[in-house]
């Protein structure tokens, strides 16, 4: 029996030794795995810390240029006008105004056809309809009351287009003539704007490249191609009167002046 214990003692001190080996060999490689991944989050950190290059981009360097004005005026002789005529009435009815208005505008369309008006050539520019109620002072002073007055006030204007401005002196007498109460100036123009345009766009751009030019002279830099163009919007035709030149009425169309401006940039060689 005592043996039998002796055996079961050495036996027990063994697996207690085995055992604590075993428990060893777990810690070491637990603290061997915690090291390891120390190090990785170390080192992930100093990669994330080191700094990163910035990407330059060189952009090209922006072209010389130099931008001016030129300015082109072309004076032509006026080949068209236009004058604005009609008649305007006031009555107690809208019936009585238009009727009244309607023979002067009849009156004042023959005349322009005797002229040699075209009908393409007279265009209804405005019609109005007015009803007109005012108190207006009674005619004797002593009494001196308010009287309400009504009246309708029609008016009608047409827009006259002249070919021949030779004519338009006369034009404008015969339509008076006719019985037209109303007149609204007389315009000259011409017929081909597009003709007028280009004339004056090429002087602004002969304008243009001389004022360039001079610029160029006074930085000592040569003048190159031309990068842009642009119109700049404006240039109304400006009616001068030329002397004594009477188209009858007292009317004298003179000449025209039409202008334009570019701003043009050039490159500097």
């Amino acid at each position: 029996l005592f043996n039998d214990v002796n055996k079961i003692l050495v036996l027990f001190q063994f697996r207690r030794a085995y055992m604590l080996k075993k428990i060893t060999l777990l810690v070491l490689v637990s603290l061997l795995f915690l090291s390891i991944v120390a190090y990785t989050a170390v080192k992930a950190s100093e990669v994330q810390a080191a700094p990163v290059p910035a990407l330059r981009i060189q952009s090209p360097a922006e072209p010389r240029t130099i931008t001016v004005v030129g300015e082109g005026e072309v004076s032509l002789e006026p080949d068209m006008a236009t004058i604005n005529v009609g008649a305007e009435a006031r009555a107690g009815t809208v019936a009585e105004a238009k009727i009244e208005v309607e023979t002067i505008m009849t009156a004042i369309a023959n005349a322009l056809d005797q002229a040699g008006i075209a009908e393409r050539d007279i265009q209804t520019s405005q019609y109005v309809i007015h009803y007109e109620r005012e108190p207006r002072p009674t005619v004797m002073p002593e009494n001196a009351t308010l009287e309400i007055q009504e009246a309708y006030y029609v008016s009608n204007m047409v827009r006259v287009t002249i070919r021949d401005v030779e004519k338009a002196g006369d034009v404008l007498d015969a339509a008076v003539q006719a019985g037209a109460n109303q007149v609204y100036g007389v315009t000259y123009t011409v017929e081909d704007k597009n003709g007028w345009r280009s004339l004056a766009q090429a002087q602004a751009m002969v304008n243009a490249r001389i004022r360039a030019q001079e610029l160029a002279n006074l930085a000592e830099v040569g003048l190159g191609e031309v990068l842009s163009i642009s119109e700049i919007v404006g240039g109304m035709p400006v009616s001068v009167l030329a002397g004594d030149r009477g188209m009858g009425g007292g009317i004298a169309p003179g000449a025209l002046e039409f202008s334009t401006q570019l701003q043009v940039t050039f490159a500097i060689r």
